[in-house]
């Protein structure tokens, strides 16, 4: 339970009460390489802290092209927005890259700590800015980078990357084709 306990603390330090509030609500979950965690479309009632694994958050595009938006790991959390704040526009997938062990709990739980836990709220409110955050600047960084200069912002900002995603995915989230991973691979001498 230690990464799930660090993905809490990363967003807000919240007391050892406060913690314990949802350490008793926590329940243990575990998926297989290739299973989706969240389905597209269908509204998932939980947010799942990633003890043990590897993620990916993917949608299909108007050609039918899987394009790979987010990668998770140990010690994040990942949600559907459809279900945490009702946007049903989103059209997203998670699937497992590896067999991964999560600790999930109910939305409804979650928010009902909101409203009656100050520090609850406090934790949301920063958990929701940081997702907020991080999207923009992603956003932001890849309008203007090139494909060598994404892939090197990702690896150096996800630790084992290279060994845990395939080649494909990581062309995929950075718009490129797995041929030109591989041509940045060996200009960086990585193959």
């Amino acid at each position: 339970m230690r990464n799930a306990i660090a993905a809490i603390d990363k967003y807000y330090k919240l007391s050892d009460e406060g913690k314990e509030l949802i350490v008793k609500e926590l329940e243990v979950f575990r998926l297989k390489k290739g299973d989706v965690l969240i389905h597209e479309n269908i509204p998932s009632p939980y947010l799942y802290f990633i003890e043990n694994g590897a993620v990916k958050n993917h949608y299909i595009d108007e050609k039918g092209n899987k394009k790979v938006v987010w990668f998770g790991f140990d010690g994040d959390i990942c949600f559907s927005l459809n279900a945490y704040i009702n946007m049903s526009y989103i059209h997203e997938t998670t699937e497992l890259l590896e067999d991964s062990l999560f600790y999930r709990v109910k939305i409804a739980y979650i928010k009902d700590l909101y409203n009656k836990y100050r520090d609850w709220a406090n934790w949301g409110r920063c958990f929701m800015e940081s997702v907020f955050i991080n999207t923009v600047k992603e956003l932001d960084e890849f309008k203007s980078q090139t494909a060598k200069e994404k892939y090197l912002n990702l690896i150096r900002t996800n630790r084992n990357i290279k060994e845990r995603v395939p080649l494909k995915d990581l062309a995929s989230y950075i718009g490129v084709s797995p041929v030109t991973i591989s041509r940045l691979r060996t200009e960086l001498g990585e193959n």
